[in-house]
């Protein structure tokens, strides 16, 4: 493989693990439809168990790793994605 920068062949490939903590949402129908009232009538009647289950429940995250090949010249330090 050659640099596109220098031309040289002293060129090293590493793969690169990218992490991201992503969310997950209701959709756009749900809180037209339910979540509106859902919500409002949740904190109005059931404040303390809602704060308990919002400190201490299931947090709706989750853990998404993307891999991808970074290629490294040796001579100038240019990189680019494979």
């Amino acid at each position: 493989m050659k640099c596109s920068q220098c031309g040289s062949n002293n060129v090293n490939i590493q793969v690169v693990t990218e992490t991201k903590l992503k969310r997950k949402h209701h959709g756009i129908a749900y809180w037209l439809l339910i979540g509106w009232w859902l919500e409002m009538f949740l904190w109005l009647f059931l404040t303390l168990p809602r704060l308990l289950c919002m400190l201490f429940g299931h947090k709706k995250q989750k853990i998404v790793n993307k891999n991808y090949k970074m290629a490294v010249c040796q001579d100038c330090g240019n990189t680019w994605r494979i």
